[in-house]
């Protein structure tokens, strides 16, 4: 008899130590939260780089006419975009990648994911007041997926935060009464979802609040860089002097618990409606890592030195970075959250490297204000960019420390001149200072491959004492300074590398040739 007691005890500590936390994300909003990509999905290609594997989705989505989101979850299910069956548009928010981006940096690895969403195709924020359709369908929901809820497999339901994407069709009072809605919101979730979970941290106002999009905004395509951004101007509804976005950008700022994840800088649709406020399928990926970077950093968790959507701060700003800290001694990362508009440096702001690292850009952007001062400090982190991705800096930069640059063949890091800024009529050439040892590195092997590029276009020096190292497979260019004289220090061009001078200058004895090409 007391063998099985034993034996019972100890089954039932096994089954005890192996239950799990169930963490559970609440989505809702209304069409951007949805994911209304209509014409603009995102591509096949990026469905999969950015599939979600493990977290747990329930969808109960629904629209300003009863029954027109059919095919609501009967079961716990793999985060996917959804096809309603009433016009056939594609339906994919935030949640795609939320998920990704949780999963893949791990940060609650010590409990399993899940996002509950209910999302509404239109409607301002009196319909998430108590009484409100939207309020009652996200209830109906949490209480129909903990229903499903294997009571086996998990010992705790735990409401980690709300994801909340609302505010375009905000009108009259429910424009200036946003942020009051808001909190009337999380405080009527606390209570009454305790029945299925603990609400502690929605009592605690854990939230992150997704900027609105504006009405009529068109993308703008950079010619320079083919990076496509957000039309910023759009038509915001202004009641009282007060816009849905100002309110709620200031609600976030004022409560420690609270996250921001703008969204202004991302491409609209380009088809399926002419409205220019709903966002693209690819957009909706970047908005969900930011929601993803916005709850672990609310949860304690190292979100490290990631830009920003901050689209609106200098890189010198601690809001510039997703874990709102100064780099410090880290890699500075570029990704899929990270700002599309180009970064500004304002004063002197410290990298000790950059990373370009999946970003949802061709060439991302670092510029200077505009003032003589402005200075970008790239310490021995070097560089490290993605295939297919580039950097271009515009402005002064200084160099510190041994680095590599580590380049894919057909990508090239540019250091230029920030040309809004003029002198005598002509583009203020950016000023290279610093003592360096940077080695040039194409990041992937392959005799067919085309070269990894560096590029000098308008470019002085000013006490620089560098040496470089073009190893096989890159190229470097010095452009715009026919004729001009150069000292760039010491440049060691290797066998399989190329330096173009392009008329360019430089220092006898400068350029050490071990089997490479130097065209004049």
């Amino acid at each position: 008899m007391k063998k099985i007691l034993l034996l019972f005890l100890l089954a039932c500590s096994v089954s005890m130590a192996s239950a799990r936390e169930l963490k559970i994300f609440l989505l809702t909003g209304q069409s951007n939260s949805l994911g209304a990509v209509k014409g603009s999905p995102a591509s096949p290609e990026l469905l999969k780089k950015y599939e979600p594997q493990a977290t747990l989705y329930w969808h109960e989505n629904f629209g300003q006419r009863e029954g027109v989101f059919p095919g609501a979850s009967t079961a716990w299910e793999q985060v996917r975009p959804a096809m309603p069956r009433y016009n056939g548009n594609l339906c994919m928010g935030p949640e795609y990648g939320f998920a990704f981006t949780l999963e893949k940096n791990g940060w609650f690895k010590d409990a399993d994911v899940a996002v509950v969403k209910a999302s509404r195709d239109g409607g301002d924020n009196s319909h998430w007041q108590k009484h409100g359709q939207a309020y009652q369908a996200l209830v109906q929901a949490v209480k129909n997926a903990c229903g499903a809820v294997d009571r086996s497999r998990y010992s705790k339901v735990t409401f980690s935060g709300l994801l909340y994407l609302q505010g375009e069709s905000n009108t009259g009072t429910s424009v200036p009464e946003s942020a009051s809605r808001f909190l009337e919101l999380l405080n009527d979730l606390s209570a009454d979802l305790k029945p299925y979970g603990d609400t502690s941290a929605l009592a605690a106002q854990k939230a992150i609040i997704g900027e609105n999009a504006n009405w009529d905004g068109r993308n703008e395509t950079d010619a320079e860089t083919g990076n496509i951004t957000g039309g910023l101007e759009g038509r915001d509804t202004t009641v009282q002097g007060k816009t849905t976005q100002q309110v709620m950008k200031s609600l976030a700022a004022s409560r420690p618990g609270m996250g921001y994840a703008p969204t202004r800088d991302l491409p609209k649709l380009t088809a399926g409606d002419t409205m220019g406020v709903h966002y693209s399928g690819a957009a909706q990926i970047s908005i969900g890592a930011r929601f993803a970077y916005e709850a672990a950093r609310l949860a304690g968790k190292d979100a490290g030195s990631v830009r920003s959507g901050r689209y609106d701060v200098p890189l010198g700003a601690p809001e510039a970075w997703m874990n709102r800290k100064q780099p410090g001694k880290n890699v500075c990362v570029w990704n899929v959250a990270s700002s599309i508009k180009p970064s500004v440096v304002s004063g002197t702001v410290k990298l000790f490297g950059i990373r370009v690292e999946d970003p949802a850009v061709n060439t991302v952007v670092i510029e200077g204000a505009g003032a003589s001062g402005d200075r970008l400090v790239l310490g021995p982190g070097g560089i490290r960019l993605s295939e297919g991705k580039n950097l271009l800096i515009k402005g002064n930069v200084q160099l510190a420390g041994r680095q590599t640059w580590n380049i894919p063949g057909g990508s090239a890091v540019t250091i230029a001149s920030r040309e809004p800024a003029a002198l005598d009529g002509k583009a203020l050439p950016g000023l290279l200072s610093g003592q360096a040892e940077v080695h040039v590195v194409r990041e992937n092997g392959g005799e067919q491959q085309s070269a990894a590029k560096i590029v000098f276009r308008n470019v002085r020096t000013s006490s620089l004492k560098c040496s470089w190292v073009l190893s096989a497979g890159t190229e470097m260019f010095l452009e715009g300074m026919d004729g001009q004289s150069l000292n760039l220090g010491r440049i060691t061009v290797r066998k399989g590398a190329v330096l173009n001078l392009n008329g360019t200058r430089l220092p006898a004895g400068s350029v050490v040739n071990e089997g490479g090409t130097v065209n004049e």
